[in-house]
């Protein structure tokens, strides 16, 4: 896989908590980074896409209104 660098500014205190990190794994510091980096940007997309799939569903009326919606949640919560 190709790689680019990429640069940003994070405080000492993450720094260090990172270099810490780093020597308890055995990772490098740009390793944690990479891996904490794709999963936030996995799930920011993953959000991203369900509120577009969310607005979507409105535009086409696929929607439930308040009242029908919390009167199914008491209905499910007097039956169990």
């Amino acid at each position: 896989m190709k790689t680019v660098t990429i640069g940003a500014r994070i405080s000492k205190e993450l720094d260090r908590d990172l270099a810490r990190l780093a020597a308890a794994t055995g990772r490098s510091k740009s390793w944690l980074v990479a891996n904490a980096l794709t999963s936030y940007v996995q799930s920011e997309k993953a959000f991203v896409e369900a509120v577009e799939e969310g607005i979507q569903a409105y535009e086409e009326g696929r929607v439930v209104d308040h009242e029908t919606v919390i009167a199914e949640l008491e209905r499910r919560y007097r039956s169990a």
